[in-house]
Parts: C-alpha cells; structure tokens; sequence
C-alpha cells in the first residue's frame, strides 16, 4: 500500500467522522431490578423510560414473565409520562406477557427514570422469576422521523420465597399426645400471620374438636409460650386488645385422654409511624433550567420497617421502593420554585410527611404545546356541561308546555262550571224573588180592604227592602267570580 493511498484513506475515515449524525441512547427497565417476596404475597413493579439528550414521544413493547412463578394482579398507569395510550397495557397470564403502547405529544420527553406505568406481581410458587422486555421494544425520538433511540433494555428479577408459616413450638407432654386436639386458629381482624396491622384489637377463633372438656388460653411474646389460663367452658371465641409489637395467641384443649399440643398464631402490630426525617438535596437547592436536582431522604421505622416511599413534585406523585430512598434521587422542573414532598410508608401502612423545596433558574417553561389528549378532556368536559344544560333547558320547556296545557283545559272547565253557577243562582233567586213579590201583593190587596196591622205594614217594608238588597249584593257577586 502506498504512501499516498495511507493518506487518502485516512482522510476519507477523518471526513467520514465528522459528517457522521449525532447519535442518541435511550433506556427501557424495571425497578427494582432485584426483589424478593413470599408465594401468594405481592411486589410492584415499575416500567421506566430514560432519554436525557434527546425528547422522545412514543414508546412500545412486551415484558414478558414466567406465568408458573408470577401472576400480574394489576397495572396501573397513574403518573405515567405517556399522555396518550395507542394501546392500554394489556396483561396474558396464561402466556405471562404485558403488552403496551404509547405516546407523548410534542415537545416529548426528556428525562431520567420516567414512569411508564407499574405491575402488580403476585408470588404464585417459590423459584427465581426474569422479567425482561421482548427483544423488539422501540424508543422513538421527536425528531419528525420516528428514528428508533432505544439502545438497552434492564430485566429485574423476582426471588419468591414459600411463606413461611408461625413457628408452633413442640407439644406439651400429654398423656396420649393426639394429635386431633390441635386447634385450628384463625383471626379475622389479622387474617395473615406474616403481615403488619394497624389495628391493636385482635379476634380469634377456633374450632374445638369433638370431645374436648376445658382448654387453655395465654397470649405473650414468646413463640414457645405455654397458655395458663384455664376455661372448664371451652370456649371457641376470643377478643385482646394489644400493644404495638409481635404476639403470639396460644390455644391448648384438653380431651378424655389427657391434654393435646398447644396451637400458636402469631400477630403483629403496628401502629406508630416511621420517625420524623428530612429531604436534602446534596448538591444545593438550585438548579439550571433543563436539567435535573439531585435530592436524598431516609425514613426509619423502628418496629415493623419502611415499606415504599411516594415522591411528589408539584402534586405529581412517583412510588420509590425502599432500596431507591437510600440513594439520591432526582428530580426536574420547570422555572420556579418547587415543593417536593415525600410520604414515607412503613410495613403496616402508617405514614410521615416530609417536604423541600428547590429552584429552577435560568430558563423559561417550555411553551405549551398542542395536547390533543388535553384538548380531547376538555372537550367532553364541555360538550356533557352542554348536553346537561340543553336537557335542563328542554326539561323547562316541557314543563312550561305542559303546565300551561293542563292550566287552559282546568280554566275551560272552571268557566262552565261557573256558568252553571251563575244559571243556578239565577234560577233559585228568581224563585226566591216571585214568593216574595206575592206576598207583598198579597199584602197591598189586603191594606186595599182594609187597614193593615202595624206588624204587617213593617212585614211588607221589610220584604221590599231586603229583596232590593239581596237582588243587588247577588248581582255584585255574581260579577266578582272569575270568568
């Protein structure tokens, strides 16, 4: 190869370099990427999307999952990045396959460890479980060409442990040792021994064997406690109210032949809150426009243990299991000032606030953006205010109508009524007047014949007046009622 070929082929390479396009990484994985749960006991899983040097807007695959080892209990895509689903995470666990796509309107997504949505995986035997992404998920970029930037996939995997159930301590020396005799203990106010509960009042319950004369009860916290009191009734039922802390309810039955082994069912409550903490952010509170804030938080719990944590930025939550809240998180926001709040949750469920706020400087909010999800919301927003006011509009109306109908037929027919009235007044008037009219006849003939007592000459004023008094107050009347 000659000299000036070497020369001309390394320019070539050079020139090749230069024009070659920028090229972008994007990451799909699981977290937490190592977990341990009980068979018929649950561990959530969360999907999550990373592209920090280039916005993605759509996002697609499979996770698949060993159906024999696991079973998906639910998914949900509360606090997703993806704004628009092309398909609902669908679940097979019958193939052991998750199915999804996605989309994020324009200008994308920029960040680290995006939700994408969470899985809620049940135990369903012991073994180790891989929950990996198929080999063909896509990341694509908002570049107005769909350019695929996914470059790795992170599996997790899932150790499921056989439960393991209350210790029962060996059997109390007896004269026969029947077996027969140990009870059967359940609680419905602490149904799973391995749990942590919130609530101090426990139930018990049990079934005595046929036969048995008297048993013993005892409560403690000692696994190999023996139970010293003494029911000749045996009873069947209990009800203890409990301190914060692991118990154990021992149930012993006495039989013809002598004692049988004691039963013991573990119970453990909780019912303080993890210790007060604090959010820092190691590298200060302050932050350039665009990137990201890195903040730290540890929670302690002194009896039954921190179980998740729930990261909230300006009311946007995030789920951070344990292992992540001992390492530094990071955050993003617009300009401004934020609060970042955290919840952190021990094993029964209590729960402690803690909250922080960092600034973004330097920059401006992206400028909003078409969001035709956000515009679809809005529009069924407003078109069902519109169907409400227009059926309530239309509800008026017929009312209006119908009133007024149902008022013109009750006035038709109160109007004939009347008529008939004023006939009838008429008429038993009319009747009234002619007897009165001859009995003052009847009286002018007689004064013509002779003189009229003093008793009759009023009697006939009398009549005359009240006839022209009655005739005028009947026609006032009469003119008064409506028509």
């Amino acid at each position: 190869m000659t000299l000036s070929f070497r020369v001309y082929l390394s320019a070539v390479a050079a020139l090749f370099f230069l024009l070659s396009p920028t090229t972008y990484a994007a990451t799909l994985g699981l977290s937490p990427a190592s977990a341990t749960t009980g068979v018929d006991s649950t561990i959530t899983e969360a999907v999550l999307v990373s592209s920090t040097d280039q916005a993605m807007n759509a996002i697609s695959g499979t996770i698949s999952f060993p159906a024999n080892l696991l079973q998906v209990v639910s998914v949900s895509k509360a606090n997703s990045v993806l704004s628009l689903w092309v398909q609902d995470p669908v679940f097979s666990n019958t193939d052991g396959t998750i199915s999804f796509s996605g989309v994020v309107p324009n200008p994308g997504y920029t960040g680290s460890r995006g939700q994408v949505f969470s899985v809620q995986f049940r135990g369903k035997r012991a073994g180790t479980a891989a929950v990996l992404f198929s080999p063909s998920p896509q990341v694509l970029a908002n570049d107005g060409n769909g350019t695929d930037i996914l470059t790795s996939t992170n599996a997790a995997t899932i150790t499921i442990i056989a439960s393991t159930p209350a210790p029962t301590p060996p059997p109390a020396p007896s004269s026969t040792g029947n077996v027969d005799l140990l009870a059967r203990i359940t609680s419905s106010t602490h149904p799973d021994q391995t749990q942590w509960y919130t609530l101090s009042h426990a139930v018990f319950d049990w079934t005595n064997a046929q036969g048995v004369s008297a048993v013993r009860l005892g409560y403690d916290k000692n696994a190999d406690g023996k139970p010293g009191v003494l029911y000749s009734d045996p009873l069947s039922h209990k009800e203890l109210d409990l301190d914060d802390g692991i118990w154990y309810f021992h149930v012993q039955q006495k039989g013809s032949d002598g004692w049988g082994p004691i039963s013991t069912y573990r119970i453990q409550i909780d019912t303080v809150p993890p210790l007060p903490f604090t959010v820092t952010f190691p590298n200060g509170t302050t932050t350039p426009f665009g990137s990201t804030i890195t903040t730290q938080f540890t929670a302690l719990d002194e009896l039954s243990g921190i179980d998740q944590y729930q990261v909230a930025v300006d009311g946007k939550e995030f789920v951070v299991n344990t292992d992540e809240g001992s390492r530094p998180y990071t955050v993003s926001g617009d300009s401004g000032t934020h609060l970042l709040l955290v919840r952190a949750y021990d094993k029964a469920g209590n729960v402690t606030i803690a909250d922080a706020k960092f600034s973004v400087t330097g920059g401006e909010p992206s400028p909003s953006s078409f969001n035709l999800f956000t515009f679809g919301w809005l529009a069924v927003n407003y078109l069902s205010f519109i169907l409400i006011a227009l059926a309530i509009l239309g509800t008026l109306i017929f009312s209006a109508w119908y009133i007024r109908v149902h008022f013109s037929a009750y006035r038709r027919l109160l109007n004939h009524r009347l008529g008939i009235t004023h006939a009838h007044v008429h008429k038993e008037f009319d009747n009234l007047k002619g007897a009165l009219t001859e009995e003052i006849l009847n009286l002018e003939q007689a004064k013509s014949k002779r003189d009229l007592t003093r008793e009759e000459e009023r009697l006939m004023t009398r009549f005359r007046k009240l006839l022209d008094q009655s005739e005028r107050a009947i026609e006032k009347d009469i003119e008064d009622l409506p028509r």
